[in-house]
């Protein structure tokens, strides 16, 4: 028998100033009375009137927690720690989800007794205009584990790490000791890296019940938030290849690997073109990553060629500098 205070799901909304899109997402949920939910909200240090339109709220499944600000994956941690749910779903404040969106995914998890239940979305413009899915190369109606997701993503190029689509049992959760690590950003992608090398059941369902809003204002597209972005990529590709080097997962290390050698890729693209301090980042980058522990994951032509590309901006200016330092 269920324990009564144990839940179908918990879902997890971090919100920091979100004020006038808040309340239309948590009502959406609260519609739906055929689920046994709750909504956990964490305040990460809003400055706006998001704590009073919360408290306006009066739904004994909606629980509201507040914190200094210490950031998106802090909030979702506090969350984790109290949450009751059987299963765990990530929602972000300013986007908008289908009618009998819980119920749906509840369904779809029950039927497929899996850990990990991946759906899709699309991808709308602040006007509301569709622009195009989320993901198209995933294998819909399928189950794989873990290690069959890494290998498929990696040779498809196409990696759903979107915490929102995910739909994670809380078991899953805890027997992998699963939490988000502090940061900035790209942490959900650690997060879902470190779901698929749990090795558990994943199950890929081609049904677009989430709007994924384009905010050209948010603050990842903040000219001051570049360099943040790309030390959280350094973070980022070292924790993949920290993943790579462990010895139960020799089976996926190529494939890590070679996952690492993508999200270099980001990173190369941010030092390029739009960081404000490449010196710095250009040193951490070095102390973090050994060029050589990446040289495993170049498969193909394009890879040789961006592999040379990023030994040429990372190593050869050093060079110079120290050679014109002798002189």
């Amino acid at each position: 028998m269920k324990h009564e205070q144990q839940k179908d799901i918990s879902v997890i909304i971090p919100v920091y100033n979100a004020a006038a899109t808040l309340g239309g997402l948590i009502h959406s949920l609260l519609n739906e009375q055929a689920v046994n939910m709750e909504v956990i909200v964490v305040d990460d240090g809003s400055t706006d009137e998001t704590w009073a339109e919360l408290c306006a709220i009066t739904d004994e499944r909606l629980i509201t927690l507040r914190q200094e600000n210490q950031g998106v994956y802090a909030a979702r941690n506090a969350a984790l720690a109290i949450h009751r749910g059987e299963w765990v779903v990530f929602l972000d404040a300013d986007d908008q989800i289908t009618g009998d969106f819980l119920q749906e995914r509840l369904r779809t998890a029950r039927e497929t007794q899996v850990d990990v239940v991946v759906f899709n979305g699309w991808h709308v413009s602040s006007t509301g205009e569709r622009r195009h899915t989320v993901h198209r190369k995933q294998l819909y109606g399928q189950i794989l584990t873990g290690y069959e997701w890494i290998r498929h993503c990696v040779r498809q190029r196409e990696w759903p790490h979107y915490l929102w689509l995910q739909m994670v049992r809380s078991a899953y959760i805890r027997e992998n000791n699963q939490r988000f690590q502090p940061g900035k950003s790209h942490k959900d992608i650690l997060w879902t890296v470190q779901l698929a090398t749990g090795n558990g059941r994943f199950y890929f369902a081609d049904r677009k019940d989430y709007f994924y809003v384009s905010n050209p204002a948010s603050i990842t597209h903040r000219r001051d938030y570049y360099d943040i972005r790309a030390v959280s990529y350094i973070d980022l590709i070292a924790e993949i290849l920290a993943l790579s080097a462990q010895p139960q997962h020799r089976a996926i290390r190529c494939s890590l690997v070679r996952h690492a050698l993508v999200e270099s890729r980001h990173f190369l693209g941010l030092y390029r073109r739009k960081v404000d301090n490449p010196q710095v980042l250009r040193m951490q980058f070095r102390q973090r990553i050994s060029l050589c522990q990446l040289l495993p994951g170049v498969n193909s032509l394009s890879d040789v060629f961006f592999f040379l590309k990023l030994v040429h901006k990372l190593c050869l200016p050093l060079r110079r500098q120290r050679v014109h330092t002798l002189k």
